[in-house]
């Protein structure tokens, strides 16, 4: 899959309904440098982290087609600051990171 998204100009992933959705996170991860377009379903749990993703109701199908048209014809600029900001929330909000949060919350209840 790996090699898939680094070839994608654009992913979309729209659940109607979904936990965290690691795909979204993948599609970012794999992509080189600052290019490519993220659409995201609202009702992705990851919509909650990845803020400059295109976000879509995967419902409303004119508006999903607007996103997907924006994200393909934004200008160059603003799909890098895009991109930029979507692999600082993957690369800093890691498997680690969530668990040291969790653990700490836990620790927090249980006092």
């Amino acid at each position: 899959m790996a090699a898939m998204y680094r070839i994608a100009d654009v992913a979309v992933v729209t659940p109607l309904r979904d936990g965290m959705n690691l795909v979204a996170k993948e599609y970012v991860a794999c992509r080189p440098g600052d290019t490519g377009a993220l659409v995201l379903s609202e009702f992705a749990g990851a919509a909650h982290e990845l803020k400059r993703a295109y976000q879509v109701n995967p419902y409303d199908l004119n508006g999903m087609k607007d996103v997907i048209m924006q994200a393909v014809t934004e200008p160059a600029v603003e799909q890098r600051r895009r991109m930029r900001s979507l692999k600082r929330q993957v690369h800093r909000h890691t498997i680690d990171h969530w668990a040291d949060a969790f653990l700490g919350d836990l620790e927090t209840v249980t006092r």
